[in-house]
């Protein structure tokens, strides 16, 4: 295969999705890690009647709205006049591209990189289907207050991200504003428990961002499976 376009990238984390040829389009969709630690998407299209339109719409159904940034296709090997698009595997990122910039002018030298990462399981932290202060379970709110003691400890801290994550049972409309309430909630609780509501952002991805691969259905023990990705992650970055 000839590659058209792109970065090195290596492949990392879980399948995101796929479709059998008797249910739609043929394709396998990926989380991908540019050499740089950008996190990217990856959609490989296949079958006969797939090709770079079916690569292109499920790029855009995961970016949900958001423009996608192709960097990298790959396709037949073409002649080097034929500018024809014959992308079977698009890499991807969701939105515009970064405008680092203005940062880097407005602080010469300095480099802000990730110094902690936390992930709290959201079954130990909050009661089932609940997202309050007053939900917190007592066993959730120890385990953050040992991820607030460990901030505290770091000097330097410019933002902290916070991200509720939701496992792919029940509807997005539904899971994408409890994953966001939740994030919300456990930012209010660092606030109250001395971290700087400044450089707190909280965000809800719903079931964008699974790390699991469990079997289709809604068993005991498809929902035991699914149970990391009821999550809050924890992103700590200073200087």
């Amino acid at each position: 295969m000839k590659q058209l376009s792109g970065w090195g990238l290596s492949l990392s984390l879980a399948l995101l999705a796929g479709c059998s040829s008797a249910s739609g389009p043929t394709f396998n969709a990926y989380t991908v890690t540019a050499e740089d630690g950008t996190r990217l998407h990856q959609v490989e299209c296949h079958g006969l009647f797939e090709g770079p339109a079916t690569c292109m719409k499920v790029a855009q159904q995961i970016c949900r709205g958001e423009p996608v940034r192709a960097v990298q296709k790959v396709g037949r090997l073409q002649a080097d006049n034929d500018d024809a698009d014959v992308t079977r595997r698009l890499t991807f990122a969701c939105g515009g591209a970064p405008d680092t910039a203005p940062a880097a002018a407005a602080q010469p030298g300095a480099s802000e990189q990730t110094v902690a990462q936390f992930v709290l399981q959201t079954d130990t932290l909050f009661a089932f289907g609940q997202s309050s202060l007053a939900s917190i379970l007592p066993g959730g709110a120890a385990n953050l207050e040992q991820v607030i003691a460990r901030i505290k400890q770091r000097s330097g801290i410019q933002s902290i991200s916070v991200v509720g994550h939701t496992d792919r049972l029940g509807p997005e409309t539904l899971n994408q504003p409890l994953s966001l309430a939740r994030a919300e909630t456990i930012r209010e609780y660092m606030v109250n428990h001395g971290l700087n509501g400044e450089v707190i952002h909280a965000t809800g991805v719903g079931s964008r961002d699974s790390t699991t691969q469990c079997p289709v259905g809604e068993s005991r023990a498809v929902i035991a499976c699914l149970q990391p990705d009821r999550r809050v992650s924890i992103e700590v970055r200073a200087q």
